[in-house]
């Protein structure tokens, strides 16, 4: 998981409106697919939401309004599992992942 880090990290500092669609969509995807399988309270939510932000991404012509709607919500629950994150490491990169989707952070 931390090379995902690294690339979705790298992806919003690069400024995420220069990601192709096709990168955002392998992201969004690979995210998915994560956290489908972590067992924490949200996860199967957060999934489906990555996976509407994969189908989103891969369409010819992405509809932005609809993303910034639903990256502004992965954002919010983002910031929501990393207060849930046992190891403070990994609590630490997905708040600055929540931070970097535009999520207000609460604590």
């Amino acid at each position: 998981m931390p090379q995902r880090f690294v690339a979705t990290e790298n992806a919003f500092d690069k400024g995420i409106e220069n990601t192709t669609p096709k990168a955002g969509a392998k992201l969004a995807g690979e995210w998915a697919e994560a956290v489908c399988k972590a067992d924490f309270t949200g996860a199967k939510g957060l999934a489906s939401e990555l996976e509407r932000l994969e189908k989103l991404l891969s369409a010819d012509e992405p509809d932005t309004d609809k993303l910034k709607t639903l990256l502004e919500k992965i954002g919010q629950d983002t910031a929501k599992a990393a207060d849930r994150a046992e190891d403070p490491k990994v609590a630490d990169k997905v708040r600055k992942l929540a931070e970097a989707m535009g999520a207000k952070q609460t604590g």
